[in-house]
């Protein structure tokens, strides 16, 4: 659902570039016509009447559309609104034109609409082009025309006029329709390789997520840290307002955070003792290793900073890189309140669990030092209200 979302999103991006390129090429070529015409006015080839009668029906459609665009950018159905509006123009001068060359105004349009790459669209513009063009080389024949004197077209030039524009827009359909076909072919074997690779990294999260039951297993103070920590990382998530997805994928790395403990010996690990200096900075690199394993899932938002962040402090005296504040991500930040969370509420090889009122003052009181206040305080808030339920047998 997300993956679709998002690729509507990127439509309706690309549907409002084109449409605001489109109509800042049709503008283009009103402005070019009217000084065109009147130049021709000042030379006295056409009357000032033409000019004034030509303006409104050239710009009143051009500010049609331009109005339905601010109100919707994005919509697919534009381009057939500015169509029959420039059509109003080419009909215009192809009645009142001066030269039969006026025919070729419609060829600006149609290098605007191939933006589109819509075959039907280009059919019906051309359909449309070749009749008025018939209609115009009809009434020229017959010698009607309207505030100017319009020169015959002699038939040779007739039949090449039709040729041109048959050739011009077939040309495009065929395009269009050829590149709509090889871009359906690119797009599916894209999206056969994404879910391919989405496939890998989905079985590489269920090894690593085995790998870290495996080791919760190993240890019986530990024994279901990892998904403990997982739930309280996605209930405060989802607290904090993320959307569905940012939730799952919060709760994926909760299930993960301490992965990089595969890399620290047993006798570190299970030690009954406090960690001495030395060891304590051994035992550290569990972030980095865990980071370094799980890097190149990207199926995961956030996965490398969760579990490469979850030990830094707000205070800037975490580890492994002393990030400060906000500088922390986000993500690193929501797991490190529910890491320590069900710390203090689990026994320890070298300590038994906390008492849940001091829990409470130990996370309140490592607001703006250890835990992001904002974070933390939500936590405590879900707590007090129930949504948040200890899990932990040791309390």
């Amino acid at each position: 659902m997300d993956k679709d979302l998002k690729a509507e999103e990127a439509e309706n991006r690309h549907l409002k570039t084109i449409n605001r390129e489109l109509l800042g090429g049709w503008f283009i070529i009103v402005a070019v016509l009217i000084v065109t015409y009147a130049v021709e006015v000042a030379k006295g080839d056409r009357t000032l009447t033409y000019l004034l009668v030509f303006i409104p029906v050239i710009t009143l459609p051009l500010i049609g559309a331009f109005v339905v665009y601010l109100r919707k950018p994005d919509w697919k159905g534009l381009c057939y609104i500015i169509v029959p509006g420039y059509f109003v123009m080419y009909i215009f001068v192809m009645i009142t034109g001066s030269t039969p060359m006026v025919f070729s105004y419609i060829l600006p349009m149609l290098s605007l609409l191939i933006l589109y790459h819509h075959p039907n669209l280009i059919l019906c513009t051309g359909v449309a082009s070749i009749i008025i063009n018939i209609i115009s080389l009809i009434l020229n024949h017959y010698g009607i025309s309207y505030f100017v004197s319009q020169e015959k077209v002699a038939t040779k030039d007739a039949e090449i006029q039709l040729a041109l524009l048959t050739l011009c827009f077939g040309g495009c359909y065929l395009a269009s329709r050829l590149y709509n076909r090889i871009s359906r072919q690119n797009y599916d074997y894209i999206n056969a390789i994404n879910e391919k690779s989405e496939q890998i990294q989905n079985m590489s999260l269920q090894t690593i997520a085995t790998i870290t039951k495996m080791m919760d297993a190993k240890d019986p103070y530990t024994e279901g840290h990892s998904e403990r920590v997982a739930v309280y990382s996605a209930q405060l998530a989802k607290g904090l307002g993320l959307d569905d997805k940012q939730v799952e994928d919060i709760r994926k790395i909760g299930l993960m955070h301490d992965i990089g403990k595969i890399g620290v010996t047993d006798d570190i690990l299970n030690k009954t003792e406090r960690l001495d200096d030395d060891e304590y900075e051994y035992m550290k690199l569990h972030t980095i290793i865990g980071g370094e394993i799980v890097k190149d899932i990207k199926t995961v938002e956030g996965i490398y900073e969760g579990v490469r962040h979850h030990h830094e402090r707000y205070d800037g005296k975490g580890y492994p890189d002393g990030l400060k504040g906000e500088d922390i991500p986000y993500v690193a930040r929501i797991i490190a309140v529910a890491d320590t969370f069900d710390a203090m509420t689990s026994n320890r090889v070298y300590r038994k669990h906390l008492g849940y009122e001091k829990v409470l003052e130990e996370l309140e009181g490592g607001a703006g030092t250890q835990f992001d206040p904002v974070v933390v305080k939500k936590m405590i808030e879900l707590l007090g209200s129930g949504e948040i339920k200890n899990l932990s047998p040791d309390i």
